[in-house]
């Protein structure tokens, strides 16, 4: 049965913990003692590290956040209801054949605004987002730059990329588990878009300077809202990362079908890991959609996909068949009436 989630924030009354001697002790907003074992036990079973600071528990099991607390290095974290998480594990993969049809429109625009004079807030966010398609690139933050000196799409330098001849480009940087990630990319439009951002004033690759001599940043919240204008749905920079992950694993099940045996969830994952510069772990958990890991047990849904699929403007001969994957079926291309749209085979 279902639990009826509530929506709660850390700033209701909940429950404390404290240290006392070299343990914890629970403390009710009246100040009095926990003592409830059932309801201790839920707390244990939320598994809070020790470290945390701060920690704030939730007085209703169905609260949709169950627990808040501050990490070692100052970070926020939250422990959700499994409701929660698991409904909001749905929604992101079910995003998915709405942002593959939204594809070819979102990189239309993206390519119009790539052709904006500089410093154009549109032709710089256009930037970075091609740069996530293209590369699969996390947002990144400022906070772990400061924290770990590590960095994502919004907080690249330009040291960190190196524009070629014949429009190839090489970005470099020390990314999330200690790791120097490395990407290639080969796009004319978008090597000569940040060859001119990268003449525009400060050491940040995705900043500028307006009119009135103010410096301008972005950030996840500010290219999310820019997706959101192209696109016209409900998308953020990470449903690159989860088409791109998907779509890696779904053609790696598509080769060892070709080989006529089925795909294994180890060799699924492990392709969504090499491009996204991930854990196959962590790919399987939240990047590759689960009708994709099903393949491992059936690969019949793959017999019904064309082999050659009709050519649509904007999107990969692979992500079409991806497309149709997820419809359940063969998908005809839309026809488009704007001239002057690349295909992206």
């Amino acid at each position: 049965m279902q639990a009826e989630l509530k929506y709660v924030s850390d700033t209701e009354p909940g429950i404390r913990r404290l240290r006392r001697g070299r343990g914890h002790c629970f403390v009710l907003p009246d100040g009095q003692l926990l003592k409830d074992e059932r309801l201790r036990s839920r707390i244990r079973a939320l598994g809070i590290p020790p470290a945390y600071q701060e920690v704030w528990i939730c007085l209703d099991e169905n609260g949709h956040i169950q627990a808040t607390g501050v990490d070692a290095r100052g970070r926020k974290q939250y422990r959700y209801h499994p409701e929660w998480e698991a409904a909001r594990s749905r929604h992101k993969f079910a995003q998915l054949p709405g942002f593959g049809a939204a594809l070819p429109r979102i990189r239309r625009q993206i390519r119009r605004d790539l052709e904006t004079e500089l410093p154009a807030e549109n032709a710089i966010l256009a930037a970075m987002l091609a740069l996530i398609d293209e590369a699969h690139i996390r947002v990144g933050s400022k906070i772990y730059v400061k924290q770990n000196r590590t960095y994502g799409a919004a907080t690249l330098l330009k040291r960190h990329v190196d524009l070629g001849e014949a429009g190839s480009i090489r970005v470099r940087f020390p990314a999330k588990g200690g790791r120097r990630d490395e990407y290639l990319v080969e796009s004319r439009l978008l090597h000569d878009a940040l060859d001119g951002i990268a003449d525009l004033d400060g050491r940040e690759l995705f900043s500028w300077r307006g009119e009135d001599g103010q410096k301008h940043e972005i950030d996840s919240g500010r290219l999310n809202r820019y997706l959101g204008r192209i696109s016209g749905g409900d998308f953020t920079a990470k449903t690159f990362r989860t088409w791109a992950g998907s779509l890696a694993a779904f053609r790696q099940a598509r080769q060892a079908a070709g080989q006529e045996r089925r795909p294994t969830i180890k060799e699924m994952c492990e392709a969504a890991a090499r491009d996204l510069h991930n854990t196959p772990a962590i790919c399987r958990s939240s990047y590759v959609h689960p009708a994709v890991l099903d393949l491992a047990e059936d690969v019949s849904p793959l017999t019904s996909l064309p082999a050659q699929p009709g050519r649509r403007r904007g999107l990969k001969a692979e992500e079409g068949r991806f497309l149709a994957f997820l419809d359940g079926g063969p998908r005809s291309p839309r026809p488009e009436s704007r001239r002057g749209d690349d295909a992206r085979d």
